[in-house]
């Protein structure tokens, strides 16, 4: 700290000679020279201060802020559950989400492998993609399949879902 002291103190020795010197080389621009001189001392003890103050802090440790800055910033753990996991966990709680979250996936699935595989298109040609799509999951990626009417109903179990995604590989 005292390095930052000797600085501090040094510049202003040289402000302050400059300053004299400008003071004695004019006579019309004395005020000037003053408020200049008094902006440069303002500056440099400003300067000393902010050095002075980022030394206590290294010394001291960081603040309870500056703790709690860098946990804001810092990013979350991850749980290693995937999003697509919790809609599975919750759409057999509720059937309505089962149809908002997961049906649109499964959808979509059955729309890429039936265009991939047999050049049909799930919603332009239902008749043909019925044909070509198992029962169960049929019955998921209907086009006209309506919204359930409890929306607070049990969706369906595990074992009901793995059926409709293993017809859905088969296709």
């Amino acid at each position: 700290m005292r390095w930052i002291v000797r600085r501090a103190v040094g510049a202003g020795a040289v402000i302050s000679l400059g300053a004299l010197i400008a003071l004695f080389a004019t006579s019309a621009a004395a005020r000037l020279i003053v408020e200049i001189y008094a902006l440069a001392l303002g500056a440099v003890l400003m300067l000393a201060i902010i050095r002075v103050a980022r030394t206590l802090e290294r010394r001291r440790g960081q603040t309870p802020f500056a703790r709690a800055l860098a946990a804001m910033r810092a990013p979350q753990p991850r749980t290693g559950e995937l999003p697509e996991e919790r809609d599975v966990e919750l759409s057999r709680v509720g059937a309505f989400h089962y149809h908002v979250r997961v049906r649109p996936i499964l959808r979509d699935i059955a729309a890429h492998r039936l265009r991939r595989s047999y050049g049909v298109e799930l919603d332009r040609e239902p008749a043909r993609a019925r044909e070509l799509v198992p029962s169960a999951a049929w019955e998921v990626v209907r086009p006209d399949r309506p919204m359930p009417s409890d929306r607070l109903a049990r969706g369906p179990s595990l074992d009901e879902q793995r059926t409709v995604l293993d017809e859905l590989e088969r296709v």
